[in-house]
């Protein structure tokens, strides 16, 4: 517990209110066409290339098909 002016508040409600008002000044900015899903969808596009289980799979799928 936390003692603000003579209330007493939980660090739990601190943290959410503290992501809340991030979270709402992202909406309201330009931030919110830079933000964090799409640069982890970027991260995880550019990394496609690299991966090789959907192709392991369809082998796998191939020689039991015969």
């Amino acid at each position: 517990m936390l003692t603000i002016f003579g209330l007493k508040v939980s660090y739990e409600t601190l943290l959410f209110f503290s992501l809340f008002l991030g979270s709402e000044a992202v909406g309201l900015s330009k931030l919110k066409d830079n933000s964090l899903v799409q640069v982890f969808r970027s991260a995880v596009n550019a990394l496609k290339p690299f991966r090789t289980e959907d192709d392991r799979i369809q082998k796998i799928k191939d020689s039991i098909k015969g």
